[in-house]
């Protein structure tokens, strides 16, 4: 199995910053969805998006253009509390692999659309009352933002890479 190139969609930079971490990991260019520089039709690439609402973004027009060898979804909930199965089947992925990496959240970088549609929520997370470390946590990243990359969390996707 040949990747030719790691393409993303990244709307804050999170999944941006993921993507390029593993195209100098292993060796492969990044190109944002959408730029100039492109992978050609049909190429062999592994997809990350952000996650909005359990949807990977742009998955749906990656997976029309290119041949997707592996997904990851960037998202900001702690790992322990995504379902990948879940994911895999309200995105459509079969046995495509998928990974998930937190990412982060930044209300000041999100796209107008975006932050009104966030501001409900925020808003929820910022009135329950529940106080264990991952609600506080949830409660300070929508209230100032957060930031979770790590390069350790492409291990994964890495050691997939190269058993591939």
């Amino acid at each position: 199995m040949e990747v030719r190139a790691i393409l993303y969609t990244s709307a804050t930079g999170f999944t941006e910053r993921y993507a390029r971490m593993l195209s100098e990991a292993a060796g492969l260019p990044a190109c944002p969805a959408g730029g100039p520089d492109l992978p050609a039709p049909g190429s062999p690439v592994v997809y990350l998006g952000w996650l909005c609402a359990g949807r990977v973004r742009g998955l749906g027009r990656a997976r029309g253009r290119y041949d997707l060898r592996a997904v990851c979804a960037v998202g900001m909930a702690p790992p322990e509390m995504v379902s990948l199965p879940r994911l895999a089947e309200d995105n459509g992925l079969g046995d495509t692999p998928l990974f998930y990496l937190r990412g982060g959240y930044a209300p000041d970088r999100l796209p107008l659309p975006w932050r009104v549609m966030m501001a409900p929520m925020a808003r929820k997370v910022a009135r329950d009352r529940t106080e264990d470390p991952t609600a506080l946590a949830m409660k300070e990243a929508f209230a100032h933002g957060g930031d979770w990359v790590s390069p350790e969390d492409l291990g994964p996707v890495l050691d997939w890479l190269r058993r591939g």
